[in-house]
């Protein structure tokens, strides 16, 4: 049994991102002042407190981010009972917190142990036996809103399977930044996941930015925030103050660091404040050809930055547009077809995108987002760059075009 005895100056950590971004994470995470090592699903790294806290404020491409509690090896699904009861559960909840547990293996895992809720069942039986044998009494179970969600990863190499126990800080996903209202658009792209096809374009604030086929604006917005440095926590913090669960775990209370966490928080609002005043038209087009969704882009805008005025709008089809704006990085996610049931159209539709952006759009570096099949054959413009993701479950693509004069 190996388990860690919590040290703020040293606790690991694993944050979690949309699959296929663990190395743009890795890079973000450098940037950010870490040392991480690239996982399986993400990134872990070893750190203190403080800096873990600023990484959840400042990281665009996470998802969730953890603290290990204990890890320790198992050869049956039993060995979880017996290992997790020595963890120092004490460290991170009081008998009076709520909790709930999700079990995640790989394949290997799988193969061996069939049953996740089970194993889910076996460490939650290990943590309330634990308090019951220290305290007298136990947690009780709540899967709505827990105050302590905890996340068991098994791994199995050879004969032994590692298991890897880890507390959610954050309670609602990174992600959900908390400007856009995503139920009543079709297709949305994640926060992180737009902000990854940004990071993974070098997309910066010397470009001038125009997505042709802005949807519900998420690309848009992302890069907003990036070109002005504003923290993706910004809106969270403006409107909650305490939006992560990790305000209200034991040892964030024991370390009587509220105070310091509420003057980080104050700090990215002002400064957020600050740079969002400084905005400045010119940089940002926007282009859709349904009014309904720049109505809701506009909406999502006004609900992040407050204003609207420092971006360009079209209402157009891309394909016909009056007047194309000079913009240098172009990026879109166009209709796959078959997440949104579009027929053989979807190929014309496609070519056409080719033919604008090559007669249209010289000068500049675009960038189509889709799914891995052939559909990007029918653009018909020379490749520079192709970079795999997932947009949830579909394999996708991120293909450049350097469209020259």
């Amino acid at each position: 049994m190996t388990s860690n005895q919590f040290n703020p100056k040293e606790a690991l950590f694993f944050a979690s991102c949309p699959r296929g971004t663990e190395d743009l994470l890795k890079e973000e995470a450098i940037e950010l002042g870490l040392s991480p090592i690239v996982k399986t699903g993400g990134v872990g790294f070893k750190t203190d407190v403080k800096k873990a806290i600023k990484f959840i404020f400042h990281s665009r491409l996470a998802s969730r981010v953890f603290m290990e509690v204990g890890y320790f090896f198992i050869k049956k699904e039993d060995d979880i009972y017996h290992e997790a009861k020595k963890i120092g559960w004490s460290d991170y909840m009081t008998t009076n917190d709520t909790f709930k547990i999700n079990t995640l293996f790989d394949r290997d895992t799988k193969k061996r142990f069939h049953n996740s809720i089970y194993l889910s069942q076996k460490l939650k039986d290990a943590l309330v036996d634990h308090q019951r044998d220290h305290f007298g009494k136990r947690s009780n179970v709540e899967t709505t809103k827990p105050t302590h969600s905890f996340l068991q990863r098994i791994e199995t190499k050879g004969k032994s399977s590692k298991v890897m126990v880890y507390l959610d800080l954050c309670g609602m996903p990174l992600d959900k930044r908390g400007y856009r209202d995503s139920s009543v658009h079709q297709a949305p792209l994640r926060e992180n996941l737009a902000a990854a096809i940004l990071k993974s374009a070098d997309y910066t604030k010397k470009d001038k930015f125009f997505d042709p086929m802005s949807g519900s604006g998420t690309l848009l917005v992302e890069a907003v925030m990036i070109a002005a440095d504003i923290a993706p926590s910004f809106i969270q913090l403006k409107n909650v103050k305490k939006p992560y669960n990790f305000t209200r775990h034991k040892w964030f209370r024991d370390l009587d660091l509220m105070d310091w966490y509420m003057k980080e928080v104050e700090k990215i609002v002002a400064n957020s404040r600050s740079k969002i005043e400084k905005l400045k038209e010119g940089k940002f087009f926007c282009n859709d050809i349904e009014n309904d969704n720049i109505k809701l882009i506009k909406k999502h805008l006004r609900k992040c930055f407050g204003r609207v005025d420092f971006v360009t709008f079209f209402n157009e089809d891309f394909l016909k547009m009056a007047a194309y704006p000079k913009a240098n990085f172009i990026v879109m996610n166009p209709p796959y077809g078959k997440r949104l049931g579009q027929s053989e159209s979807i190929k014309s539709l496609y070519h056409n995108i080719g033919e604008t952006l090559k007669n249209q759009c010289q000068n500049s570096r675009a960038f189509i987002f889709t799914i891995k099949d052939d559909l990007h054959k029918e653009i018909r413009l020379k490749t520079s760059r192709k970079t795999p993701f997932f947009n949830g479950d579909l394999e996708c693509r991120l293909f450049e075009y350097q469209i020259e004069s």
